[in-house]
Formats: structure tokens, sequence, C-alpha cells
């Protein structure tokens, strides 16, 4: 039975190597949200505050500040409390974005994120406001964000000229 789905498939070794490395490449891309890189944690008695931020490298444009609060003496999370991100180009606080950040805006459901647009490359000061039932705390780092990644539609010559060649290619076969 299974040699009549068989027959006729034939799959060279360079095509299978090539699908392979394909699929592999991939994997990066669909592992992502509520993580990315540390950029600051903090203890404050019984509770330590790690924030994370994604993309990495950070780039201007949207941005997941994802926030794992947990208390220190059993390492569980503590899901209880309130969390704001402030986020200001450095100098420049009469630009602050404030956001919540919501256990319904992160993936992974331990986590507090909030989702931001850095509206421009620059240096941003983020400021994390923890609020719990017991004690309050607040968390705060400097961040360079770089440019924006380029509009897709400045890299469609960097796509289209395989197409060109197949073209060509299929233009010399027809004219022999």
């Amino acid at each position: 039975m299974p040699n009549r789905f068989l027959r006729g498939c034939v799959v060279s070794a360079p095509v299978v190597a090539i699908l392979l490395t394909g699929s592999i490449a991939l994997l990066p891309a669909v592992a992502g949200a509520d993580g990315g890189a540390v950029r600051a944690s903090k203890q404050h008695g019984n509770y330590q505050v790690t924030v994370f931020t994604d993309p990495t490298p950070l780039l201007a444009g949207p941005v997941d500040v994802s926030v794992f609060v947990q208390d220190v003496g059993t390492g569980q999370p503590i899901l209880d409390g309130q969390i704001d991100v402030e986020v200001a180009p450095r100098g420049r606080s009469s630009e602050t974005i404030r956001l919540a950040a919501t256990r319904a805006a992160a993936s992974n459901k331990l986590f507090q994120a909030a989702q931001l647009d850095l509206p421009h490359a620059s240096w941003w000061t983020f400021a994390v406001i923890v609020r719990l039932p017991t004690d309050s705390m607040d968390l705060h780092f400097e961040l360079e964000a770089g440019d924006p990644p380029p509009n897709w539609r400045s890299l469609w010559p960097w796509f289209c000229w395989p197409f060109l060649v197949i073209a060509l290619f299929a233009l010399s076969r027809r004219s022999r």
C-alpha cells in the first residue's frame, strides 16, 4: 500500500537538503513573543522584577515590553500586580508614552506585556512601575532604538531579480 503513494515520487538529495535548510532557517522567526532580551532586573524586598523587550536589537517601530514579577523565596510568579510602562525620548519627558501592561497582551500568561510604537530611532528612557497588594517598586533603564527596518517596497528589486533570471532562461530555451 505505501508503494502506491511513493510511486513516481522522486526526490533527490540536494532537494531534500535545500528543503530542510529552508525549514530550519524559518524556525527562529516562529519563536518570538513574551521574552526577547532581558533589559533590566531588580530585586526589591521579596520580589524580583525582570523586563524584556522584543525585537532584539531594539528598533523604532512596534516594541513588546514584557514584565515578569516573581517571589524571590519561592520563585513563583506574582500574578496580581498592576504594571505600567512609561517610555520617553531621553531628556524629553513631555513626549512620554504611558501604557498599562496586561496579561491579555502577553502570550505567556506569567508575564504582563505592553505593545508600544517607538516613533523614531533615539535613546529612550524606560520606567516600569509595579504596584502589588503589599508593595510597589519602579525600575528605570535606558535603551537605544535603531532605525526601523526598511519598508518592503524599497526592497522589491532584491526579491524580484530571480524572476528576471528565470524569465531570461525561459526565453533562451524558447528561442532554440
